[in-house]
């Protein structure tokens, strides 16, 4: 195998081993935006176009997710055209450098730890959770319509089991990020 198709093979896997990094950064950047398929797709580009600036053996997640920031930015200056009530970019900075990506070992802990406060949920909870959040995901008033519930009762139930799991997730995880 030559050194470039090495280098290639290398570079994909890190590209495909951090998909969920760089998406879970644009969602914390952009969250609820429907946006962010095309974002992470303009990300992807990027890097592919980037791949030989990369050094091998540097932190990949926290390159990508600088793209990622920069894309957001972009974005987001495009949408102010059309949106006058866009984040100040100073406030971008603020939650860039708030949620600088962490290695992806401590992302595999907290979806393990995830799974593990999910199972702890009923089946009821677990089901509406997965309907709201999962690829394919229902907005409110799908939900409402699914549930029979009203769109304020999902939002206080879908509030306290993020609560929920986010404590789970917490006790799971001692202070350093791994388990």
């Amino acid at each position: 195998m030559s050194e470039s198709s090495a280098q290639y093979r290398d570079f994909v896997s890190l590209l495909t081993n951090h998909q969920e990094v760089i998406r879970a950064y644009l969602i914390g950047m952009l969250p609820g935006s429907p946006d962010i398929r095309d974002l992470l797709q303009e990300v992807n580009i990027f890097l592919w176009e980037k791949q030989k600036d990369f050094k091998p053996g540097s932190n990949f997640g926290a390159w990508a997710c600088t793209v990622a920031y920069y894309k957001v930015l972009e974005f987001r200056k495009k949408k102010a055209i059309h949106n006058k009530y866009m984040f100040d970019p100073r406030v971008a900075d603020l939650l860039y450098q708030e949620t600088s990506p962490s290695p992806p070992e401590s992302h595999e802990a907290k979806r393990n730890a995830l799974r593990h406060c999910l199972s702890k949920l009923s089946e009821k909870q677990r089901k509406l959770i997965e309907a709201r959040y999962e690829s394919g995901r229902h907005d409110l008033n799908e939900l409402s319509t699914m549930t029979g519930r009203t769109n304020a009762s999902l939002r206080v139930t879908l509030h306290r089991l993020r609560q929920t799991l986010k404590q789970c997730i917490e006790n799971k995880i001692p202070e350093g990020g791994a388990l």
